[in-house]
Parts: structure tokens; sequence; C-alpha cells
């Protein structure tokens, strides 16, 4: 029960009625505690030691649809019947006669308030006897609604078992069920197939087109896929572009059949977004699951090493796990690893900035955060998520992140000598840079050699990375923000452990993560994380920054919420740093 403010208008005007005399002193502590009751989130009935209803609140009226409510002096026994689930009636809810003898203290059931002649609200009833010494003096009948938590709860459960996107098992419930079959494989009658699949083109069509297209080119992918399986297969999504299905009961020669269906139906498969037409392409690796199979977890990467050597030989091309990971290891080396190589001495690797404006300021550029594209041996450009991945296995991300650091600063030298000196930058760190105990020295040496002041620098770093490399993290963020940088906290609320570690980590901004950013319209339990999220910073001096804002209905929701800053493709689209002679060069006022 709430305690009664003292300050309220309404307990004033009470204790004025006691000072005047109109009121006995004794009381006032019975009305402040009826006006306490009135404000409680549950049904509050009062009696006395005969079952007579001396109180009742609001909420009660509202839980069994009666506007009048349990008036005084009526009997509780006789005026509220609660029902079992099956809608039976229950036994009266005051004891009587010589059922007073063995009265607990406290009981507690659920049941049913019948509303409405037909609807009914679930509840959880506690039956509280009061006593004066051995002297029974009243009953307290607290009635919870659990419908509503019940609906929540039930929702909560398939959100996380579930993709939001495309309705889709995620990753967590396909590796949960496929460790059950395994379970259940006992002898070799048991036969299933795994199949992974990779969506070619799809960074493609969400870095030229937005992720409003590459969602809906999923959702219509799945569709298509999802007509070529039985209603006994599980279909999941365990990747941002990645598939996996578990054919169940089948051999390897029906899961040939199974698989030639979907290369079909993806080859015929058009994606039309604003008149352009878009083709894709998989990529599927294919694993037998029987009873000599290795865990859930390992027979997913066997599917996914199949999928990328089916991935490197070309385009809807399948591949059924045969060779080690080691082969394939060797395989991905000699293509990404080289590449990478040569792009860092051709210098093909090229900067891209996107805005991030400030929500409460007209969308003002704030600053720019700084993007890295590949440029590939036929002049193409190669999505960052294409190489990155890749140079973070192999260890060349740390060159990739040292040569960042370099272009950008002297970018931004070149704009302080052509006078434009008043936006600041953003640049991602990646763990492994983070770990390094020299980065931290090498990027205050190439501030100074540049002659950026450090105040346009920002830093951004992902909470995962920061909490896997906790210590060093710290070392790098002081070191930086003693010099003048700002820092980031990229992707906050996908981790675990966001709230635990946030207080040991002296960042600026939060940028809240896109997840959760682009379905809060249409999805309460986002938007209310989107607002925690918010408040939370709020209260630790911390800006927050919204990623994939993508329509103007979004920048008016997270404006309105008080979000500080936004970026996405609603504002502006990633693009190449502009010449400074460029008249599209935003010219900066101090």
């Amino acid at each position: 029960m709430t305690e009664y403010d003292p300050k309220s208008v309404e307990y004033l005007g009470l204790l004025a009625q006691v000072e005047d005399g109109l009121m006995p002193a004794a009381e006032l502590s019975l009305r402040a505690a009826e006006v306490a009751l009135g404000e409680v989130a549950d049904g509050v009935i009062v009696t006395d030691a005969r079952g007579r209803v001396t109180y009742s609140n609001p909420l009660v009226s509202e839980l069994t649809g009666d506007l009048v409510g349990l008036l005084p002096g009526q009997s509780l026994n006789d005026n509220l019947q609660l029902l079992d689930r099956d809608g039976q009636p229950l036994e009266p809810l005051l004891p009587t006669g010589e059922q007073m003898a063995e009265l607990p203290a406290m009981r507690e059931f659920s049941a049913c308030i019948r509303r409405d002649g037909e609807r009914s609200v679930d509840i959880t009833a506690q039956v509280i006897a009061v006593r004066d010494g051995a002297t029974l003096t009243n009953f307290v009948l607290v009635l919870r609604d659990t419908s509503a938590a019940r609906r929540i709860s039930s929702r909560l459960s398939w959100q996380t078992s579930h993709d939001s996107l495309t309705r889709l098992p995620n990753r967590q419930y396909f590796e949960n069920e496929l460790q059950n079959t395994l379970s259940a494989c006992v002898d070799r009658r048991h036969h299933h197939v795994l199949l992974y699949l990779d969506v070619y083109q799809f960074k493609v069509v969400n870095d030229t087109l937005g992720y409003a297209a590459g969602d809906q080119l999923l959702v219509q992918l799945v569709q298509l896929l999802q007509r070529c399986l039985s209603t006994a297969d599980l279909f999941a999504r365990v990747g941002s572009d990645e598939f996996a299905m578990l054919l169940r009961n089948c051999t390897v020669e029906e899961a040939r059949r199974v698989v030639t269906r979907l290369r079909e139906a993806v080859k015929g498969f058009s994606f039309l977004w604003e008149e352009n037409e878009n083709r894709v392409a998989v990529s599927i690796g294919a694993v037998t699951v029987d009873c000599h199979s290795p865990p859930a977890g390992q027979l997913l990467a066997s599917a996914n090493d199949a999928c990328c050597a089916a991935r490197d030989q070309g385009r809807n091309r399948v591949k059924l796990f045969s060779d080690s990971r080691k082969v394939l290891e060797k395989r991905r080396e000699t293509t990404w690893v080289a590449e990478i190589h040569a792009a860092l001495r051709e210098d093909r690797f090229l900067l891209y900035r996107q805005p991030v404006v400030a929500l409460q300021d007209g969308l003002r550029v704030h600053h720019y955060e700084v993007l890295v594209r590949m440029r590939g041996r036929d002049g193409g450009v190669i999505s960052p998520g294409l190489f990155l991945p890749a140079a973070e296995r192999y260890g060349l991300i740390e060159e990739v992140d040292r040569w960042v650091i370099r272009r950008i600063l002297a970018y931004m030298a070149l704009e302080q000598r052509e006078g434009v000196t008043g936006f600041s930058y953003a640049i991602n760190i990646s763990g492994i840079s983070l770990g390094d105990d020299q980065f931290a020295d090498f990027v205050l040496r190439e501030l100074t050699e540049a002659g950026v002041a450090p105040s346009r620098v920002q830093f951004e770093i992902t909470e995962t990375s920061a909490i896997d490399n906790l210590e060093r993290a710290l070392i790098f963020i002081h070191k930086l923000r003693a010099a003048g940088c700002s820092f980031a906290l990229d992707d906050f609320g996908r981790g675990v452990s966001s709230l635990a570690y946030l207080r040991q980590l002296p960042v600026d901004y939060l940028k809240i993560d896109g997840s959760f950013v682009r379905n809060m319209l249409e999805d309460e339990i986002d938007s209310a994380m989107v607002s925690t999220v918010d408040h939370l910073a709020k209260q630790m001096g911390i800006s927050t920054i919204a990623e994939f804002v993508e329509t103007p209905e979004l920048i008016e929701k997270l404006r309105r919420m008080g979000v500080d800053y936004a970026q996405g493709f609603g504002i502006a689209a990633a693009a190449c740093l502009p010449e400074i002679s460029d008249p599209r060069h935003p010219e900066a006022r101090s």
C-alpha cells in the first residue's frame, strides 16, 4: 500500500478541518488511509469481523463492472461471487461458523470475476484476517487483475524466442529445438537435415536503398521460402541475412529436392522498390542430423561453414558439409585477407560520413559518424559488412582502424586550414584496437601531428567490446577524454550487461540500439525501451543518439520523447566525404 502524501492538497484540507474543530483528530488517519487506498493499483475491500463491507476502493468497481460497487453494510459473501478457471462458483470468500476456529492469517488463490454477463477477468485474491490480540476485527480482501500481466508475459515470451520483423523463430529458439531433435535421435532410423542460408546482395540493398527496403526484401523472401517447406520443418532467422531450416525426418536425397525448390524459387524472385528491380541469390550449406551428430551449436557452425564454402563458389550454390574447418578457414584467408591487404597497400579504402542531427534544435547537424568502405578491383564499392568481419576475425582490423584515423584527421586538418571547423567526427574503434595498450598513444600522436582540436573528435565503442576489454577500455577512454575527446557507447541495450557496466564507463553519449528504434511506432515495448534508456541516460548526464531513424514520424516521436540526437536514412544516407571546395560541403559557423 502506498503511503499517504502529507503534502497533498486533499490531506491539507483534511488537516484544516481538524484544526477548525470540524473533524475529530482520530478520523484524520482513517480518512487519509482511504485516500491512499483509492490510489493503489489493486482492488481493496475492508469488512468487519462479520463480513460486512466497511470500505471498497474505486478499482473494485472497475474489476466487477459494477459502477456502484460494494456499499458499506453489504455482506461480502452475498455480493461478490468469484469463479474458478472453469467458471464454477467458489466457496464463500469469508469463513463462517466453525470455519472461524481454523482461520489462517492470510490465504491467496487464483480466480475469475464474471463481467458483462460473459466476459471474465482473471485475478489473484488475497484474504487477510486482521486481529487485535486474539480478537478478530476485520477482513481485508485484495484483488489483483492478472489478465493484462498474462498477455504481457505471453508477448514477452514470444518476443524472446522470435524475430519481430519476419516473425520466424530466432537463433536461440532454433538451437534449442535442434538440440531437442538431437536428443530424440536414439538410432539410425531418426534422420534429419539442417540447412543454413545466406542471402546474397542483402547488404547492398540495405546500403543503397535503406533499411526499410532491406526489411521488406527479407519479409517477401521469407514468405517465398516458406512455401517450399512442409509444416513439419522448422524455419528460423539466425542472423541479419542468415536463415536456418531443420528438415525433419528427411533423407539427403529428399533434402536435395527441397534445396532445388528453394533455389528455383529464389532464381525467379524479383524485388521491386521505388521502381528499382533487384535480384538476390542464396548460398546454402547442408549438414546431416542423426544420432552421431555433435551438439546443436557445433552443427550450426558446421552448416555455416558449408554455407560460406558455397558462397565462395558463386551465387545460388549448395554445399554439403564435408571439408574440415581448417580447410574452410584457409579458403577464407586466401580471399578476404589477401583482398584487405591489397586494399591497404593500394589505398582502396574510402571514407563515408553520415550526419547526426540535434532533434531539439531543428535537425541541425551536430556531428558526423565516419564509415569505411572498400573500392573493389572492378571499381565498385564494397559494403563494410562483407570485409570488416573478416578483418576482425584475422587480426587486420587494427590496421584498418589506424588507416581510418590517419585519413579522417588529415581531412579535418584540411577543413581547419580552409576555415571549416564547426563539425566534429565520430570514429568507430574495434574491440581489438581497444585492447591494444599502444593504441591510445598512437591516437594522441596523430592528433598532435595533424593539429586537430581534440574537441572535434568523438570515438564510438560498442558495449560488447568495452565490456570484453573493460580495463583497457577505461585506460583508453580516460587518456583521450583528458586530451579533450568525447566518447559514445554504441548499440546500447543489445547486451545483457548494459546497465551493470554503464556506471563504470565515462561516456558522453549513448547510441540506442537501432533494433529498438526502428519498430517503436508499432511496438509498445520497443518504445518503452527507448524511453527508459533515454531517461536513464539523462539521470546520468549522458546525451542520447537514436540509430536507424527512417521516417518523419519516428523523428517526431523521438523529439517529443526527449531524445537528443538521431541518425538514419530518414535524415540522410551515408555519403562520401565531400571535397573541401565542393559547394555541397556545409560551411561551419562557430
